[in-house]
């Protein structure tokens, strides 16, 4: 193909090195000890978010089979994973419609991948370092160096006592990386600058308070903290500073119930209803799961699971009638479930996206639709 692209805007070198992440990934993956399963693209109703899965129809099917496509592997392995499957790792269809095709950055799609890995066994802390080295080693591949110790992290108070805690949420910030040459006068130009906007910085190196200039390194990288109203102005002094960077960051153990700022399309009550549950120190109530963003996009998301016990309560938090009969097909496996059952599912197109530079998770597979089917080449 030389230099031309194809229907997807993407220039053919392009491909060779998204096969290449993908092949890397199942290396590491096997020499991590997880054996490869494929898990089904059809299942039962399960609308894991609340929100209905497309239907499958068929001249000879019974109208009593009612089969959906999976939004998400998640609820097949789940079911796995309580049947005593562990270390194990799929590459997931997913099927998701997203009603508002406006999405100007490519990356919500119908149809897209989710590489999940699972354990049990374990916990949230330590699938999110082993996911690092997931991401660090692709990462490599493509000659990028990500250091996990400038992995941030975001978390309740008490909780787990190594996070760093600003008590932010994830969706309110804006990451600032400033450029190699930029002088500490430059920086505290720029800080002046947010600060009078309404903004708030938040150096992410513990070191960044450290007087003199070599102590500048430190303070290269920055969350901005944002509100509905100086959010643009914000974004606007960002991109004038500098590049947006990887800035790899965990947000983990969210509130269990929506916080009332946030825009979701759930239909559910609560943040999630398979994740185990637990109290930080401040009494609020979190989940075991763990968002993982970078370059400002959320592309893995960790998920700790809830026991028996603790899903037929998550049933009742959720709110919606008549739930328990539709997943009464887990429950089985969950009263015998092995303890510390452990996901970690990465968005893979947005993943790819992300590390190779490209403009969106579009640009990633051959026939990317928007999320309402519409084609996108």
């Amino acid at each position: 193909m030389g230099d031309a692209t194809n229907r997807t805007g993407i220039l053919a070198p392009h491909r060779k090195l998204i096969s290449k992440l993908r092949w890397e990934a199942h290396k590491w993956l096997h020499e991590q000890g997880y054996a490869e399963i494929v898990l089904p693209s059809v299942w039962a109703q399960s609308e894991e978010y609340g929100v209905e899965e497309f239907s499958l129809s068929h001249s000879r099917k019974s109208s009593d089979l009612d089969l959906r496509l999976l939004q998400s592997p998640e609820f097949p392995l789940f079911n796995a994973m309580a049947e005593g499957v562990t270390r194990s790792y799929t590459f997931g269809r997913c099927y998701r419609y997203e009603a508002d095709a406006s999405f100007s950055d490519g990356n919500y799609l119908m149809e897209f991948e989710q590489l999940v890995f699972a354990q049990s066994g374990t916990t949230v802390e330590e699938m999110a370092a082993l996911t690092d080295q997931l991401v660090i080693h692709l990462a490599k591949a493509l000659g990028l160096h990500l250091d996990q110790r400038e992995f941030f992290h975001l978390g309740p108070g008490g909780l787990v006592p190594e996070h760093i805690t600003n008590g932010l949420a994830v969706e309110s910030l804006v990451f600032l990386t400033l450029p190699e040459e930029s002088t500490l006068a430059h920086r505290d130009q720029l800080l002046k600058r947010l600060t009078e906007v309404g903004a708030r910085c938040f150096a992410l190196d513990a070191s960044a308070d450290a007087p003199g200039p070599q102590a500048l390194a430190a303070r290269q990288r920055y969350l901005i903290e944002t509100n509905d109203a100086n959010r643009g102005v914000v974004e606007e002094i960002v991109r004038e500073a500098a590049g947006p960077g990887l800035n790899a960051t965990w947000n983990i153990y969210p509130p269990f119930g929506w916080r009332p700022s946030e825009v979701t399309d759930s239909t559910y009550k609560v943040r999630s209803i398979t994740s185990r549950r637990e109290r930080a120190a401040d009494g609020s109530e979190c989940i075991a799961d763990a968002e993982f963003y970078l370059g400002a996009l959320e592309v893995i998301h960790i998920r700790g699971y809830a026991d028996h016990t603790q899903f037929l309560e998550n049933l009742q938090h959720a709110g919606l009638p008549d739930l328990r009969r539709r997943y009464e097909y887990l429950l089985p496996a969950l009263e015998t479930a092995p303890s510390g059952m452990v996901a970690s599912f990465i968005g893979w197109e947005r993943l790819v996206a992300v590390l190779l530079g490209l403009p969106s998770a579009s640009d990633v597979p051959y026939f990317p639709r928007a999320g309402n089917g519409a084609p996108r080449w």
